[in-house]
């Protein structure tokens, strides 16, 4: 989920500085040489050059938003582990996964930002090396990759506060066309919609038609902790967006009516959008969290919902999905469990399910000691004939942890049947 340790309690923490939108960062060193031996998280990335982001102002509307909470069968605690009745926190993780094509299989969508890519773009220089993280000047979480012209965009979040909880205000839009140098800009501020209250999620962005829609989940502007996805437009994936609605594309009160709940409480927990565009042009969304997903059939416009929504969960399913397509096989990417989550897939042949789980891609992240169990929240996409997982770690340097992610990329690979090899978190990419 888009910033989401499940907290006790239950109580949504924003507070804090939102920092201001210049400048742009670098990240990712080039360098030659062999890769990095298995799951140790480099030190390295680079630092932002050129353009500091100066700190400007706080939340207008507050910050804490208290209350609110939706009973959907049990509180996620701190560590990890679900409380048995109560209502429904506010927390969560994001995790997905991914691989690497291997066999000549074809990209899903051409260039349409849903995990396809065109197979003319240059690959990477042989001996370059980049870093994991990509940045480690900043802190940031729940990543979601997307491929145009060659560029290979990861849109996450911005993990801003200096306490035990998710403070979030903004995405951030990291790009490189070589996979090893990155730069990083703010994309968008939660402020875009005027009726959020706070809390910039994990969001996904796709494009059709010439546009670049960018679905993430904010907290309602009623304060009681609610939360919603809205949709925002631009006519380049680097912005500047604008909100494509005017209010949420899902709320809680958008569930009961199509759904049929009787209360807010009865609904599932509004976050975590991925959307896939299929060959056809027709989009689908999926979201979710705290073990329930929703699927749906987006309108023409991509900017409203058609027909009934409805859940198909997969096994073991906790929230963070990411939908993709390789050779006629759709594939859902997810969270798996309570944090610390493994990061799971299952296939389908229907982007509506119902979904048979295969395994697992990532393994659980590394919680420091002292903090709630990490998250982990990822995302796939194909560049060339090469298959990326991108994801977050907490025990990144500069002080990181469950509340300070930072994101890292790994290759990842399919078998001949299909299946994704097991992925091991790595110091950096290594060509």
């Amino acid at each position: 989920m888009g910033g989401s340790n499940p907290a006790t309690g239950g109580a949504k923490a924003t507070g804090g500085a939102i920092a201001a939108t210049g400048g742009v960062a670098t990240g990712g060193t080039q360098a030659a040489g062999g890769s990095s031996t298995g799951g140790a998280v480099a030190t390295g990335g680079t630092v932002a050059t050129g353009g500091s982001k100066s700190t400007g102002g706080t939340p207008g509307v507050g910050g804490t938003a208290t209350g609110g909470s939706k009973t959907m069968g049990g509180t996620a605690s701190a560590g990890g582990t679900p409380s048995t009745g109560g209502s429904k926190a506010t927390g969560g993780v994001s995790p997905t996964g991914g691989s690497k094509a291997t066999g000549g299989n074809t990209s899903t969508g051409g260039m349409t930002g849903t995990g396809g890519s065109s197979g003319s773009c240059t690959p990477p220089l042989a001996g370059s090396k980049g870093t994991n993280p990509l940045f480690s000047d900043v802190f940031s979480a729940d990543p979601a990759p997307f491929v145009y012209n060659c560029t290979f965009y990861i849109n996450c979040g911005h993990d801003e506060g200096t306490g035990n909880n998710f403070t979030m205000y903004e995405w951030f839009t990291l790009k490189s066309t070589d996979m090893v140098n990155w730069t990083r800009t703010v994309g968008m501020r939660y402020t875009v919609f005027k009726w959020a209250y706070g809390n910039a999620w994990a969001g996904q962005m796709v494009t059709k038609g010439g546009k670049f829609y960018w679905y993430v989940p904010v907290e309602q502007g009623n304060g009681n902790g609610q939360m919603a996805i809205g949709v925002a437009v631009a006519t380049s994936p680097e912005g500047p967006f604008t909100d494509a609605i005017g209010g949420p594309l899902v709320s809680d009160a958008i569930e009961r009516s199509n759904m049929g709940f009787a209360t807010d409480g009865d609904t599932p927990y509004t976050i975590d959008p991925t959307v896939f565009v299929d060959d056809d042009g027709q989009a689908y969304l999926h979201y979710g969290g705290f073990s329930r997903m929703v699927n749906a059939k987006l309108g023409a416009d991509m900017i409203s919902i058609s027909g009934t929504m409805k859940e198909s969960t997969p096994s073991c399913y906790f929230e963070a999905p990411f939908l993709t397509k390789r050779n006629g096989t759709y594939y859902e990417i997810y969270a798996c469990g309570v944090n610390p989550p493994t990061i799971d897939y299952a296939t389908s042949t229907s982007p509506l399910g119902p979904w048979a789980h295969k395994g697992t891609v990532l393994p659980k992240m590394v919680t420091l000691s002292g903090q709630d169990a990490a998250t982990n929240h990822a995302g796939v996409a194909q560049l060339g004939n090469q298959w990326y997982i991108v994801y977050h770690v907490s025990n990144g340097p500069n002080g990181g942890g469950t509340y300070h992610r930072e994101v890292a990329i790994d290759k990842m690979n399919f078998n001949a049947d299909g299946t994704i090899q097991h992925v091991v978190p790595s110091a950096g990419l290594t060509f």
